[in-house]
């Protein structure tokens, strides 16, 4: 059983990692690969095959089409919003590109965001970091914190605020139907419908802003 101290060492893991990567080193590969090769030591240090297992598990129909439905709406409300979201004096495009997703880049970055991301969380963050508390919990309010850490450098301080309520509101409801229905198959289907729908709501306000020619 994990002790409190070291579920406080394995959340802080991304902290790190979005840290060096994105501020220090400015680069968005380094920091999505310093996170996952953490990730992948703490599973490999545990029981992969237990956590591998849980995968396959815990499937719901009814929960998974509801899910992945209000997962699949993030296109459109970024798009809607993103005017009013997006820090003054910046672009999306230009921004990304500071941190290397450019070109063919961007496109690898896009396809490894939406196939694997989710996958690695959801093992780590709802599994290998399991907890059954009823509430909001440590592990869903350190899952949406280092989610603002990155999304500071692009929308402004009242988007962060709410950002964070309800990446914790989506952690909590993707913790409660790993719990539920005893796996990760419709979380891991979700997750994977979320960052799909990110990713793609980037790449079409990139395509505008090419369009538009924003960021001239």
């Amino acid at each position: 059983m994990k002790t409190t101290r070291f579920k406080l060492v394995s959340m802080a893991l991304p902290y790190v990692a979005v840290y060096v990567g994105l501020y220090v080193l400015k680069s968005a590969w380094i920091t999505i690969g310093l996170y996952h090769f953490g990730i992948m030591a703490f599973l490999i240090a545990d029981d992969p095959g237990k956590l591998l297992k849980s995968i396959r598990s815990g499937w719901n129909f009814t929960a998974a089409v509801i899910s992945i439905v209000v997962c699949a709406l993030i296109i459109p409300v970024i798009f809607i919003f993103w005017q009013y979201m997006q820090l003054e004096d910046t672009c999306l495009r230009a921004t990304l590109t500071d941190f290397g997703l450019y070109g063919s880049s961007w496109y690898f970055f896009m396809i490894y965001f939406s196939t694997v991301q989710p996958f690695l969380e959801e093992l780590y963050w709802r599994s290998y970091l399991e907890n059954s508390h009823k509430f909001f919990s440590l592990t869903d309010l350190a899952f949406a914190g280092y989610h603002i850490f990155i999304l500071a450098w692009f929308i402004k301080l009242p988007w962060l605020v709410v950002a964070f309520i309800v990446l914790t509101a989506v952690a909590y409801g993707f913790r409660y139907i790993a719990c539920r229905f005893k796996g990760l198959a419709v979380p891991l289907l979700s997750h994977i419908a979320a960052d799909i729908s990110i990713i793609t709501a980037a790449n079409l306000l990139i395509r505008q802003s090419q369009t538009v020619n924003v960021c001239a």
